[in-house]
């Protein structure tokens, strides 16, 4: 998975957006309605850790001056929430594929499913696909 520097943040509406595009990918690629409840409970725990980490970490942020957030805490916050949400408690390939496009969006909101296999996989699009199809 490519790495921003450690300067970077990202809002919400930007994180939001690539949780949106990553979930949507890994569920057009499975075969899964993308408000399942593995991915709406997922979801809702990763917003919750979020919160946390803004609490903790930036007390002054309010709706007039919004958090930001490195990609380390979102991917953080991510990763936990998956493997929470996860039955039986592991995730399979389509969360872990969620997870991984997820963040290769937020660093690069243009990448497709062929982007995100190759990257994060070092496999071609067709294999992780299938992975997808088998783990619904």
């Amino acid at each position: 998975m490519a790495t921003t520097s450690d300067t970077s943040t990202f809002t919400r509406e930007e994180i939001e957006q690539a949780i949106d595009d990553g979930y949507e990918m890994a569920a057009a690629q499975a075969g899964v309605d993308v408000d399942n409840d593995d991915f709406e409970a997922t979801r809702a725990a990763f917003w919750a850790y979020l919160a946390v980490t803004a609490v903790t970490t930036q007390p002054g942020a309010s709706a007039e001056q919004e958090a930001t957030y490195t990609r380390d805490q979102v991917s953080t916050a991510l990763n936990r929430a998956t493997d929470d949400a996860a039955a039986p408690g592991c995730a399979d390939d389509i969360d872990n594929f969620a997870v991984n496009a997820t963040m290769t969006l937020l660093d690069n909101p243009d990448a497709d499913f062929e982007t995100i296999t190759t990257k994060c996989y070092g496999e071609d699009a067709e294999e992780v696909a299938d992975w997808l199809t088998n783990a619904a």
